[in-house]
Formats: structure tokens, C-alpha cells, sequence
């Protein structure tokens, strides 16, 4: 029994040696580094690390689907398929950029979701009035956030690599624009409750592997904070893909502010010539707006004040 025992003993011994085997990374995929690299340089955006980065290969001829890998925003060891390949790298968390089609060369686009019920009945009233106006308000998305992406053609990776490292260096810059919107001549800002707007004439997708802009005009809708509004100018900023060029249709800003009782007071700005050879990314507009006291019980905004402590008696 005992010599059972020690044959059992040896050869579960064996193959512990052989498990704990410290084995050379022979592994294609082990060997192929991704030396990432992000442009900081954005005009009007305050640089936050991109995060979490989607590596996609394609074959450099057919533009076939063949692998995808993630690292980090300053790269990392990849999973990559030998041969002659085109790679996209881009972030994974965008704000509100989402990918589409992420596995199709000529498919993979970026876009921003539809305004909501209740963003687009805040323009309800103007939308339906608008007329023979050049932009089309018809399709209406939120502001894309920064999304970075990166591309490289016909990168030949060899089947057997050497004991060096293969390594594939790269930078992701942004495809999304930062622009400022600075608003002279607004007095009663005191008496506003909200303040929203839109502007036409913007690029609606971007087709990342590609790296075209969608043709189709788009308006984007943001909100402006009250912080930026506290004073005699008003300032905000909002995100874009670009100014849609080949359409024709204008860059028209529509500033709509509402009072705290509910009135709304629409102002609209054609700045197609503002959003061209334009540098700085600022747009400035020097108005004459006036939004006058409210009238109580016109309509509706509830706000919610300060807390207030109410002591009451509870039976139980």
C-alpha cells in the first residue's frame, strides 16, 4: 500500500513540475505592444484621460473584420492577427458618443442619441411656427462628448515574431469640437429660469474607421447652466462633430429662455460665417435682448427652495 502511495506521490509531483513550468511567451499576441499616444492639445476643452481604449483590426485590402483587443489610454500587450491590417483605435467613454456597426469598416460611425419629449417640447412652439426657415430642426441630437480615436494603414505584423517586442505606435486625437458662445446685450437675466438652445448646420455622424463626417445636417441641443448666467453676458459652451458645409444649411442658433413663470422668449442667430476659418472656436454675438419682469401666475416652472424644518406630532 505504501508503494502506491509513492507512486502516486511521484507522479502527482511530476505534474506539478511540469504546471509550474516557467514557459518563453511564444504567443504572437504577447509580443505585439500598442505605444499609445493622446493629443492633449484641444482648443476650449479642459483635457480628462479618455480611459478604456477599443483596439480593432481590419485586413488592409478586403477591410474584413478580424480581431479587437482593449488597453488602456496609454496603451498595452494587444491581441493582433498577423499579415497586412488597417487599425482603428478609439475610447470606449464618450459622453454621449456611441459607437454603431463596430465590427464594419465602411459602417463603424459615431452618433449622439434624440432629444427627448421633454427637450424637444421646449421648442415646440418655434418648431412648429419656423416656416420656410433654411435649417431643418427635423432631426435633433444631443452634443457628442470627446471621443479620440487613432488609425493606422497597412501595418504588416509578421506571423513569427522574434524574441523582440513588435510594437505599434500610434496617437488618438479627438474627432469632436469644443466651441464657446459669449452673448452681449442680454439684460433681465435675473428674472430667467432656463436657458436652451440649438444650432443647425451641424455634422450629425463621423464614420471612424473611415474618418469622414456624415453629409446630412444635423441640429445639436444643449442646455446652459445657471452658473454661466449669472451675469450680463452670457456664456456657455457645446460640442460638435463640425459645421456641416455641403448642404447649405445655415448655422442658426435659437436661444430660447424661459422665465420663472414659465414665458418663453426665442432669439435666433444666423453665425454660418462665425463657425468658418475660426481658429479660437468662439462664437460672439452682441444682441439686444430683453427679458422683462414676470407677471405671477403666467405659467408654470417650479423650483425648489431652500429646506425648511416643520416640527409635527405623529399619533401612533
Amino acid at each position: 500500500m505504501s508503494r502506491v502511495k509513492y507512486i502516486l506521490l511521484v507522479a502527482l509531483t511530476a505534474l506539478l513540475s511540469v504546471a509550474c513550468e516557467r514557459r518563453p511567451m511564444d504567443e504572437e499576441y504577447l509580443k505585439v505592444y500598442l505605444d499609445l499616444h493622446i493629443d492633449k492639445n484641444i482648443t476650449n476643452y479642459e483635457f480628462v484621460d479618455p480611459g478604456l481604449m477599443r483596439v480593432v483590426f481590419f485586413d488592409a485590402v478586403s477591410k474584413e473584420y478580424l480581431s479587437h483587443d482593449f488597453v488602456s489610454s496609454s496603451g498595452g500587450y494587444i491581441f493582433a492577427p498577423y499579415g497586412d491590417v488597417d487599425m482603428v483605435v478609439y475610447n470606449l467613454e464618450a459622453g454621449e458618443t456611441y459607437i454603431r456597426n463596430q465590427y464594419s469598416w465602411f459602417g463603424m460611425e459615431a452618433y449622439t442619441d434624440e432629444i427627448n419629449d421633454v427637450q424637444r417640447s421646449r421648442f415646440t412652439r418655434y418648431l412648429q411656427s419656423r416656416g420656410n426657415t433654411r435649417p431643418s430642426y427635423d432631426d435633433i441630437r444631443l452634443t457628442p462628448g470627446h471621443l479620440f480615436v487613432a488609425q493606422e494603414h497597412n501595418v504588416h505584423i509578421p506571423q513569427h515574431i522574434t524574441n523582440d517586442v513588435f510594437v505599434i505606435t500610434t496617437t488618438a486625437k479627438t474627432v469632436v469640437e469644443s466651441w464657446t458662445i459669449e452673448i452681449n446685450g442680454v439684460t433681465g437675466l435675473e428674472w430667467v429660469g432656463s436657458v436652451s438652445m440649438m444650432i443647425s448646420g451641424q455634422v450629425g455622424t463621423h464614420f471612424v474607421a473611415m474618418g469622414k463626417d456624415s453629409t446630412e445636417p444635423m441640429a445639436l441641443y444643449f442646455d446652459v447652466v445657471s452658473a454661466q448666467r449669472r451675469s450680463a453676458i452670457l456664456t456657455t459652451r457645446f460640442e460638435t462633430f463640425g459645421r456641416e458645409t455641403t448642404s447649405g444649411d445655415a448655422a442658426l442658433l435659437s436661444i430660447l429662455f424661459t422665465d420663472k413663470e414659465g414665458h418663453p422668449y426665442m432669439s435666433n442667430f444666423d453665425v454660418s460665417d462665425q463657425m468658418i476659418d475660426n481658429p479660437e472656436r468662439k462664437i460672439v454675438i452682441n444682441a439686444d435682448i430683453n427679458i422683462p419682469k414676470p407677471e405671477v401666475g403666467g405659467g408654470f416652472m417650479p423650483e425648489v427652495e431652500d429646506w425648511e424644518e416643520y416640527e409635527y406630532d405623529i399619533d401612533i
